[in-house]
């Protein structure tokens, strides 16, 4: 198993601690003061449209280019100080598969290839990569197919399990669910959760897609190189009016006009679409409005279905948060 050299001194507890980084490409600021952080174990979501800054950051931690400003810690450790132990303290795991698999190759014959990159053991490499894959849900026949026999969803898990055969401490992953059908998505998503519970890692996941966010335990939110919002999504969602709970009213119809009329209603400060012909209201003391709302429906002959009390989620965050901008592309996935 691969290790860092006991003479050399963590500068930080946290495994991934990015400070005020600044990168610049000419005159262009790719990011423009970024500061974000994960503890050991956790799950962190980087999510921002094309041009957020989420490629410089990957690039930043994988020691590929240099903080202009500021500074980078992965495992402890100052990437700018430290980069040749970057390739031991980070694991990754590329959008496109075909550029960490041989095809030709079965999971166990990849993983004998990358494993002897860091000086791994034959057996040891073996060991290692059954017990990661068995965790991703693979058995005999699967570890001993070859790749270009494997579904898209069991070749990403393969590339995942070459990400982490030198154990590193830190998994970086881009965009994971691209190309994936829905139920693989979620598929992919757990067995990273599993992975995270099991071993350990810390996981950091690069995608402008806000479903991963349901696994995260802490997100960070980039628009044009800045870090828009940033903490656990409790206490994201905690920010909006409710605290966490908002009023879901469906109409029998809601025309654009009725949309509106909703919007206006006495102390509703946001208001976000909750499925077909449904509208989430937020609003402060909600438990106490939910009487108030249905009054005032009534008084408008605005005729209604249901009014309840309920939780917010992130993607309501999402919506009703003022933005800069609102980046078209995020959020969004084809199944």
């Amino acid at each position: 198993m691969c290790e860092v050299g006991k003479s050399e001194v963590k500068k930080t507890h946290r495994e991934i601690d990015i400070i005020d980084l600044k990168v610049a490409f000419g005159d262009f600021y790719a990011l423009k003061g970024a500061s974000f952080f994960a503890n050991k174990r956790e799950f962190l979501g980087i999510i921002g449209a094309s041009g957020a800054g989420k490629t410089t950051v990957l690039r930043v931690l994988t020691g590929q280019i240099s903080p202009t400003e500021g500074q980078a810690f992965v495992g402890g450790y100052d990437v700018t100080k430290k980069s040749k132990l970057i390739s031991l303290l980070v694991g990754y795991v590329p959008q496109l598969e075909h550029l960490s698999l041989y095809y030709d190759f079965n999971p166990l014959q990849n993983a004998q290839f990358f494993g002897r990159m860091f000086g791994l053991r034959p057996k040891e490499i073996e060991e290692r990569a059954r017990n990661i894959l068995t965790i991703l849900g693979f058995d005999e026949e699967l570890i001993t197919k070859r790749v270009d026999r494997l579904s898209g969803g069991e070749r990403k898990r393969v590339s995942i399990s070459l990400g982490m055969i030198h154990n590193p401490p830190v998994l970086l992953l881009d965009e994971p669910t691209t190309g994936l059908d829905a139920h693989l998505r979620h598929e992919t998503l757990n067995y990273l959760k599993e992975l995270n519970y099991e071993l350990g890692t810390t996981m950091v996941i690069i995608s402008h897609d806000l479903e991963i966010v349901d696994y995260c335990t802490r997100v960070c939110l980039l628009e044009e190189g800045d870090v828009s919002q940033f903490g656990t999504p409790e206490e994201l969602i905690s920010t909006l009016p409710g605290r966490g709970q908002s009023i879901r009213v469906v109409m029998h119809a809601l025309t654009p006009a009725i949309i509106k009329r909703i919007d206006s209603l006495p102390g509703v400060q946001y208001t976000a679409p909750a499925g077909r012909n449904a509208m989430k209201l937020f609003i402060d003391d909600p438990e106490e409005q939910v009487l108030p709302i249905i009054r005032r429906l009534n008084e408008l002959k605005l005729p209604f279905e249901e009014v309840s009390l309920v939780e917010a989620d992130f993607f309501d965050y999402f919506q009703v948060k003022p933005w800069k901008q609102i980046p078209r592309e995020i959020g969004g996935t084809a199944s």
